[in-house]
Order: C-alpha cells, then structure tokens, then sequence
C-alpha cells in the first residue's frame, strides 16, 4: 500500500553533504566510521508521522507514494531542507555580553536565541544563528523499514521516540491514559512536548482523549527532607 501524509513509519536513513560526508544516520557502525556518534543518541530506525515536519520538507516529500521496503535516494535543495542562509541571522556583539571565555564554534545563547561563535577578534563576537545545515543541498539515502498500520503499535512506537523508551499507557476505546515520567515533570519543554504528543495521538492515532497523569509518593522527597 503506498505511503501517505499521516501515516506511522519507521525509516532508516544517512544524510550526506555534496562533499559526501555523512551529517546525520541511523546506522551506529556508521556514524562511528564518520566521526559523528553521540553516545546519547539511540541509533535505530526511527519512527515518523509522514508529513508532519519530523525531517526536512524534501525528504517527507519523497516518501509519500513509496511502499514499505522500498530503498532510494533524494537530493534536498535548501529551500527545502534547512533553508538558505541568511545574513541578517548573523549578529555581531561585545565580548563584554558574555561571562566567560568565548571561542569560534561554541555554542551560545544570546537575547533568547541559540547560535555559534563564528569568530572572535578586537573584542567583538561574531554570531550565527542561521540553522548548522542552512544553504546547503543534502541527499539522503533511505530505507522504509516498515508502514505501521496497529493503533497501540502506533501508540508504542511515538510514546518509545517521544516520551520514554518505558512510557506506561491506558487504553480505552478512544482514550488513553499516559504515565508521565518523573523526569519530564520538571522539563520546561514538556509543557510543549505533551501538546504535539497529544496532536499526533488525535489526528494520527484516532484518540479522542489523551490524559497525561504525573504521580509523586513521598519517596520523591525523602532526599530534599533529608537536606534541609
């Protein structure tokens, strides 16, 4: 059956630069080859909502139409990729706006937003806060591993990615009861996290109701009592 905005699939992919260095890959022995692993990233086939801006517009494009097994390959202008760069992203400031040592290719936060030091000379800071990729053309070498088509497999699957890889639900006709964990409680991305998960659950998942429930036993206080 071909793929379709909003359907759940899991896809293995490597995106590559014109260079042909690899910037991003689902493959752990790859990514290792490269130089690029990151010991906190799950490297597996990753489960998306086709169309609904988990990867770049171009690649999402590329999907729809195609069936599970299906292998290819897609080249990504930046239009509709990361987007081009642009030189009103690029900010000067004082050194003096910053405690500490700044240094080309750190990663800083000024006035709200993130970017990189692109350089540091005369006292002066040179920030850029355009998007790592932006202005560059990408391919992507991809994999459907599978279409997802089970209601609680499809549930697993975006509460695995999205959640926590052990994330507890309820399931009752068209409600679902979440178990959040306590970890996420106090995460301020949260507050936006529960409401894109809730979104997804809707209008890909056929919920009705999603309630998401936070659950605190004196055991979470025992450290803070035992400090005061």
């Amino acid at each position: 059956m071909a793929i379709k905005k909003g359907d759940f699939i899991r896809l293995s992919f490597t995106g590559k630069l014109e260079d042909g260095s690899v910037f991003d890959t689902t493959d752990e022995a790859l990514a290792k080859q490269q130089g690029i692993y990151d010991e906190e990233k799950k490297y597996e086939p990753m489960t998306i909502i086709v169309g609904s801006g988990f990867l770049v517009e171009g690649l999402e494009e590329d999907l729809i139409g195609k069936e599970a097994g299906d292998r290819a390959v897609v080249t990504v202008p930046p239009e509709k990729g990361y987007g081009e760069r642009s030189l009103d992203a690029i900010e000067i400031v004082s050194t003096k706006k910053f405690e500490g040592k700044v240094e080309p290719g750190q990663m800083i936060e000024y006035n709200g937003k993130l970017g990189f030091v692109e350089s540091v000379s005369g006292g002066r800071v040179k920030v850029d806060y355009n998007a790592p990729l932006a202005g560059k053309k990408l391919t992507y070498e991809y994999k459907i591993e599978e279409v997802i088509e089970d209601r609680e497999e499809k549930i697993k699957a975006l509460l695995k990615g999205y959640v926590s890889e052990d994330a507890e639900f309820k399931l009752k006709e068209d409600t679902i009861k979440i178990e959040v964990p306590k970890e996420l409680t106090m995460d301020e991305s949260w507050i936006v996290g529960k409401a894109l998960i809730a979104r997804f659950l809707v209008g890909s998942a056929g919920m009705k109701k999603v309630i998401f429930r936070e659950t605190f036993t004196e055991d979470d206080f025992k450290d803070d009592d035992q400090e005061e």
